[in-house]
């Protein structure tokens, strides 16, 4: 019986540490979140802002203009609107890129890591995972997440997406050339985004 009673207490004190750990405050760290294979959690679709304010270093351009940081090329040919609405009423938004590798080592880039939208109001949009499910059937050239850019290469693609807001028209297009390091992120690149600069797909 003693036995019993022994490992009852014992089975008590591990349910109690689990709940200690369970109630922990819960922040949320600004750093960056990693993606090693191609399952990736669903993020919220709009969240506080935590992307603000990680680099040091801003570097703006244009739609089509090449900017480069970190030994990484980077343009934003366009910015598409994949035509259709989620149950939310939200617009699917897709980013066709290009990234130059000048380093001699491959690495993969993620939505959740290396990309988000900021709005006008300060908030940021990231990655949303119905909408890769979406593209993945529905527009060509599309790139799921994470993808590989190659050593001494260039990656081409479409990559996304977003789902925004039927009522926001101006947004700003943020990328983080962190290379093969998710944390190394000293530098982003910046795209402000007007109504006029998105493409729509029939």
């Amino acid at each position: 019986m003693r036995k019993y009673k022994f490992t009852a207490l014992i089975l008590c004190a591990a349910m109690a540490v689990t709940a200690a750990a369970g109630c922990s405050d819960g922040k949320s760290s600004s750093r960056p979140i990693s993606v090693t294979s191609g399952s990736e959690q669903q993020p919220q679709t709009e969240v506080n802002t935590n992307n603000e304010g990680r680099a040091d270093n801003e570097i703006s351009a244009a739609v089509a203009e090449k900017a480069s940081a970190n030994k990484t090329g980077f343009t934003l040919n366009r910015v598409i609107d994949a035509g259709t609405r989620n149950d939310k009423n939200e617009r699917f938004i897709y980013l066709d890129i290009t990234i130059d590798n000048s380093t001699d080592k491959e690495y993969e880039l993620s939505m959740l890591n290396n990309f988000y939208l900021l709005l006008g109001n300060g908030s940021e949009l990231h990655y949303h995972v119905g909408s890769q499910l979406y593209a993945t059937n529905n527009i060509d050239g599309y790139v799921p997440s994470p993808f590989t850019v190659p050593a001494s290469g260039q990656f081409s693609g479409i990559v996304g997406g977003f789902a925004v807001g039927d009522d926001v028209k101006d947004f700003t297009v943020c990328f983080f050339p962190t290379l093969n390091d998710p944390n190394n992120t000293p530098d982003v690149i910046k795209v402000n985004i007007s109504e006029s600069d998105i493409t729509v797909l029939n």
